[in-house]
């Protein structure tokens, strides 16, 4: 059988001596793509009918959440009708607690079913990703530092910087379960895996090559790996094997034992769990920013506003004229929030 050691010794994980070093992470929501001719369909559809308006201002867009000036929030489950306190956002949810945090270090945590804050910390940097498991929180604030925050005792056990990340890609994945461990991502490109049990003893791998907007901005398990990207690659991790796929990540999406990939020159990429290429259609200057894979069919936006609808394939498709993202889109389940608009996916055919 094998054990949480020997399966990070099998995915080629080197051990990651936590050390403080200097460097200021500095959050940046710059377009890692350069700018180009934009990407301009001979032959669009009307989506009106599958578009209603939601009313709504983000003031906040993470990876896993994007919260409102209502205070309320998004999550890929939904909306949710939970108000958060003024001047926090959604950070993650697990079990019965919702964390939200400011921008100022300070955090919260609330009851999912009343919305009632239950607790309250504060760090001395903001906290930009995190993992509620059992009484504790383990986070990564916005200095690159990895700590592990005990509700139970009210303060911070563990605190150690990771590494220098001078400018990171927002996208910011927050840590999963994986095994028995905790997989953390880094501001700087590695993944932290963390027993809870000894969360001093961690091991580490790196997955990033710089400092700059290389931080790891997807993190799911599928199946027995562990599948992460950058925005310049992908991996696929597991026990023995490890590949990657190079490439500008616009998102990532799993859907069954399938991975598809947008890219920043265009691509839509079907692969399979050990990054294999099965399919991939090229849109010339498309520049891609939003992935959803539901119901047997696969919806890629563009951000000049064009929503192109393939089968899961990759040969069929159909381009439809959703008007240009200026703030954000996010996908939760079957819809596509944009702005402030919302796109009922099921109601656009192929």
């Amino acid at each position: 059988m094998l054990t949480t050691r020997s399966l990070f010794l099998a995915l080629g994980f080197s051990s990651l001596l936590l050390m403080s070093g200097c460097g200021m992470s500095k959050m940046s929501s710059l377009n890692p793509f350069n700018s180009r001719k934009s990407f301009e369909p001979e032959k669009t559809a009307s989506a009106s009918a599958a578009v209603t308006q939601t009313g709504k201002e983000a003031v906040s867009i993470l990876r896993d959440g994007v919260t409102y000036s209502d205070g309320t929030f998004l999550t890929r489950s939904g909306m949710s009708s939970i108000r958060l306190p003024k001047g926090f956002h959604y950070v993650t949810q697990s079990g019965s607690y919702i964390l939200a945090a400011d921008d100022t270090g300070a955090f919260k945590i609330l009851d999912r079913k009343s919305g009632k804050v239950i607790h309250e910390g504060k760090l001395d940097f903001p906290l930009v990703s995190a993992a509620i498991r059992g009484r504790n929180i383990y986070y990564v604030s916005q200095d690159n530092r990895f700590g592990v925050y005990s509700l139970s005792a009210k303060k911070t056990t563990i605190s150690a910087k990771v590494g220098r990340a001078y400018a990171v890609d927002t996208r910011i994945a927050n840590p999963i379960s994986f095994r028995g461990a905790l997989v953390v991502p880094t501001l700087d490109g590695k993944l932290l895996i963390i027993n809870p049990a000894n969360p001093r003893a961690a091991q580490g791998l790196a997955i990033g090559d710089s400092y700059n907007l290389n931080n790891v901005i997807f993190l799911k398990k599928l199946g027995g790996r562990i599948i992460a990207a950058t925005p310049k690659k992908l991996i696929s991790a597991a026990p023995g094997a490890m590949h990657k796929y190079e490439a500008p990540v616009a998102d990532v999406a799993l859907a069954g034992h399938t991975i598809y990939l947008l890219t920043g020159d265009g691509r839509v990429v079907k692969l399979s769990p050990s990054l294999k290429v099965l399919a991939q259609r090229k849109f010339p200057y498309a520049q891609f920013v939003a992935l959803a894979v539901t119901g047997g069919r696969v919806y890629a936006l563009d951000r000049s506003g064009a929503l192109v609808v393939m089968d899961s394939a990759l040969k069929k498709s159909r381009i439809y004229d959703v008007g240009s993202v200026d703030d954000y889109a996010f996908v939760a389940g079957n819809r596509l929030y944009k702005d402030d608009e919302v796109i009922d996916l099921s109601k656009l055919s192929l």
